[in-house]
């Protein structure tokens, strides 16, 4: 995962093989602030999500995914400004 403050986004490549994914975004402080979101599958292994609807502060970005075998998981910390 990739955070583009500047451009307020996050970019990311899954797998070919990929069946469905979630991102999570959990603030770390503040009264719990949680966004999901569903990524589905296309033609483009990278992916792309703004994180303008983002308050300022710092955040936690769960990526997960399965490929119809396995889940998988990434996770990245990012400051929103």
């Amino acid at each position: 995962m990739t955070f583009e403050p500047t451009r307020k986004q996050l970019a990311f490549v899954l797998p070919d093989s990929f069946r469905k994914a979630e991102l999570i975004f959990q603030k770390q402080s503040g009264p719990g602030e949680q966004l999901r979101l569903t990524v589905k599958p296309d033609q483009k292994p990278r992916q792309v999500v703004s994180t303008q609807p983002l308050s300022r502060g710092l955040w936690s970005v769960i990526l997960n995914w399965w490929d119809g075998k396995c889940h998988y998981w990434a996770e990245k910390e990012i400051r929103v400004d």
